[in-house]
């Protein structure tokens, strides 16, 4: 038993090493037969109606520094990362001013609307118009003082 094992193994090795060709030095047959199958083999077909294909090898390694230089030209500089972080900053700065501005506007409005009407209707929880209370009217005031400070005072 321990025999037919090694047996197998020794033939197997001597299979395994006795074809190990480059994939660069096969050749390649590429044939369509009668019912529009398309076939790839290594052995020639019979048929004269077929192609040769050739390969080339992928895996060859590159130099360490042509590693390195490629890695450099992938990654972006620090400069370029700094730029790109202070332009989206930038654009999120503006943006902020502008809703700070809209904001600003908005009190300045609801201050000058509280002052100019004694009374102030508005649309109640239950769908329907209210007047407000002269309470309700001064914490609106209130409130809207407090946006004036918060938005158009700028720093």
């Amino acid at each position: 038993m321990y025999v037919r094992n090694s047996t197998f193994i020794v033939i197997g090795l001597a299979v395994m090493f006795s074809t190990n060709v480059k994939a660069t030095e096969i050749a390649i047959y590429r044939w369509v037969d009668e019912n529009n199958v398309v076939h790839f083999s290594q052995h020639q077909p019979q048929s004269n109606n077929y192609s040769q294909l050739t390969t080339f090898a992928s895996y060859k390694a590159k130099q360490k520094s042509a590693k390195t230089q490629a890695t450099k030209k992938q990654l972006p500089s620090v400069d370029d990362q700094l730029a790109k972080h202070e332009k989206e900053q930038a654009e999120i700065l503006e943006k902020n001013r502008v809703i700070t501005e809209k904001n600003c506007k908005a009190a300045q409005l609801n201050i000058k609307t509280l002052n100019s009407f004694s009374n102030i209707s508005i649309l109640g929880t239950d769908g329907k118009n209210r007047v407000l209370t002269n309470k309700e009217k001064k914490a609106q005031m209130e409130l809207s003082n407090k946006h004036v400070n918060l938005y158009c005072n700028k720093p």
